[in-house]
């Protein structure tokens, strides 16, 4: 399977929806992720009007369109010298961790709309007129700050991810920080105006906390070994990269570090670990590395096998 998805044929993709059926039907046949009540849109609200099977069924269309973009910015930006799938794959694999997967909420649309702020802040150049791009970019990520509120915090970050490609340009950063208000302008409105209510905790109940920090400790575990993987197959591939290959990188880092404060709040205040799966988007890049140095692929695929074998079995658990 793995060397499916590492080689150069775009064909594997076909085999992304099987996985993602599987997962899905597995949840349906265990019960292992419960169903909720209403589904936690942020400042756009609770959408009570969707029913489980609507909500599963657009939540697993959302992860596919996400394995698939984050490949495609993979292969745009020759992140390797040949095209690879595996990106795609491990996005499909490690996401079936968490709730988002099997029911459609606001967590798995910031997820979508932070790819498409990579792809906009991606396209940056050291010497090209950036402007359209630090819009948009900032534009997507505000909106992810929309459907999860919290990504408000992202600012920041994203200035930095601007200025890791581009010198500081005043009108660059207005134009970042217009384009990342004009999302919440109009959701807060929208908010204030039909008198929601704004909800953090992502999960209702938490009764199955127990069973999910199982989950968690032993995917962080493998997770952690497949990064020290990757982390050296990234400094092997960093010494002979590009300059701009090391920027996009180090953009990439920046979304780990926001990922990881996120899960952190999430597990100290909430008893969830629901928004570590922002680790995601970036771990299906990084994490590819390591299927790409020839004397740490092996042990790299046996990890991912174990990983994906507990996906499975963890139904059953």
């Amino acid at each position: 399977m793995v060397k499916l998805f590492t080689g150069n044929r775009a064909g594997v993709l076909l085999l992304l929806p099987l996985f993602v059926f599987i997962y899905l039907y597995l949840n349906i046949f265990s019960g292992n992720h419960y169903e909720v009540e209403a589904i936690n849109m942020g400042f756009w609200g609770s959408a009570v009007s969707l029913n489980s099977q609507t909500a599963m069924i657009l939540s697993g269309l959302l992860v596919l369109i996400n394995a698939i973009a984050i490949n495609l910015i993979y292969n745009a930006n020759e992140f390797f010298e040949r095209n690879s799938y595996i990106s795609s794959l491990l996005y499909v694999v490690f996401m079936s961790f968490y709730h988002s997967f099997y029911s459609i909420d606001g967590l798995l649309i910031a997820h979508t709309a932070l790819i498409l702020m990579l792809f906009q802040f991606f396209r940056l150049r050291q010497n090209e007129d950036g402007r359209a791009a630090v819009f948009n970019g900032s534009f997507f990520a505000g909106l992810a700050a929309t459907f999860h509120p919290p990504m408000v915090g992202l600012l920041p970050f994203i200035l930095v991810m601007i200025w890791t490609v581009r010198p500081f340009l005043l009108r660059e950063t207005l134009l970042s920080l217009a384009g990342f208000a004009v999302p919440l302008i109009y959701a807060n409105s929208y908010f204030w105006y039909t008198g929601q209510k704004l909800e953090l905790n992502i999960l209702e109940k938490v009764s199955d906390f127990y069973k999910e920090q199982t989950d968690f400790f032993v995917t962080s575990g493998l997770f952690v070994f497949l990064l020290i993987l990757s982390t050296v197959s990234i400094r092997s591939k960093m010494q002979k990269s590009s300059i701009r290959l090391k920027k996009l990188v180090n953009m990439l880092w920046l979304l780990m570090a926001v990922g990881f404060i996120y899960g952190m709040i999430d597990f100290i205040f909430f008893d969830q670990i629901e928004r570590f799966s922002f680790l995601m988007v970036p771990l299906a890049f990084f994490l590819s590395f390591s299927f790409t140095h020839k004397k740490l692929s092996g042990a790299a695929s046996v990890l991912f096998y174990l990983t994906f074998l507990y996906s499975l079995i963890n139904f059953f658990f």
